[in-house]
């Protein structure tokens, strides 16, 4: 009888680090997930290993480019492995996009609108995410406003001051920003932002990319795998 091994609750980005028992070494497996949004919509993924998974919508014309996570509540994950014979073991794993203490709060100021992600315990430089026009995406990329709000949450979690601007100026921002009382020095401008990894869209996740920014930022790492 096979059992996922390993599930454990934490952020959304995190590596699904899952081990199956009741298999004989080297066997082939099929690994399954199942994400449902806030507008209802269900994501599904599956893959050779936990690592492996590629998501798609279950109804790409209407799911959007980026599943719809603006409520930034847990999501549960549904995690699925089957063997050739039909054997297979379920969990249901929870991940947040918001990490204990940190605080998210709408921003409207001398003409600048946006939200506001504050970390519990900064750790490293701040982020302004633009996710004003262009609204169409680029180069098959996922657009700026669909991605920036849990981009943020996320780099937030792990210790990143991040502002996602709706409207206004970015210079003007980073004065606003400066006044608040743990803004960190440094404060980048991007135009442009991955999509995080685990975070199910049309144009898959590039979790390279994503350590790649988190390193830049000077965020807390991922977990990384066994």
């Amino acid at each position: 009888m096979l059992a996922i091994r390993g599930a454990a609750p934490g952020l959304l980005d995190e590596p699904l680090l899952l081990e199956v028992g009741g298999a004989p070494p080297g066997a082939p497996l099929t690994w399954r997930a199942r994400i449902r949004d806030d507008d209802g919509f269900v994501w599904r993924a599956s893959g050779a290993t936990p690592d492996a998974l590629a998501w798609a919508a279950a109804k790409p014309a209407s799911a959007g480019a980026i599943a719809a996570l603006r409520s930034l509540r847990p999501v549960e994950l549904d995690v699925r492995v089957e063997d050739e014979d039909g054997g297979g073991a379920s969990r249901t794993l929870t991940r947040s996009l918001l990490a204990d203490g940190v605080k998210a709060r709408r921003w409207r100021d001398g003409g600048v609108a946006g939200t506001l992600y504050l970390p519990g315990e900064a750790t490293g430089a701040g982020v302004i995410l633009d996710a004003r026009a262009p609204s169409e995406p680029r180069d098959d990329s996922v657009p700026a406003a669909d991605v920036a709000p849990p981009a943020a949450a996320l780099l937030a979690s792990r210790g990143v001051l991040a502002f996602v601007l709706a409207r206004g100026d970015a210079d003007a921002v980073r004065e606003q920003l400066a006044r608040v009382p743990s803004a960190p020095p440094e404060i980048a401008v991007l135009d442009g932002v991955p999509v995080p990894a685990g975070v199910p869209a049309q144009a898959p996740a590039d979790p390279v990319a994503w350590d790649a920014l988190l390193r830049r930022l000077g965020a807390r790492p991922r977990r990384v795998a066994r």
